[in-house]
């Protein structure tokens, strides 16, 4: 059984190319390896997060908005 150090796995990591990198992080997401989070919520709720204004929250409502079309 080889050993693995962490100054190798350091030189592989610096070697991979961008789209490895991605694979290897997908990969350690998947087993809950990594304390990086994907951001899946922000593809589902892209307004997620943003503020929120209230022009005039208690202004009545007319009646013709109500109705369905």
């Amino acid at each position: 059984m080889t050993v693995t150090t962490k100054q190798q796995i350091i030189q592989e990591v610096e070697a991979m190319s961008e789209s490895e990198l991605t694979k290897v992080l997908k990969l350690l997401q998947s087993f809950c390896l990594t304390k990086h989070k994907p951001q899946v919520a922000d593809i589902k709720y892209p307004l997620r997060g943003l503020p929120v204004e209230y022009i005039d929250p208690l202004e009545p409502v007319a009646i013709g908005d109500w109705e369905l079309a």
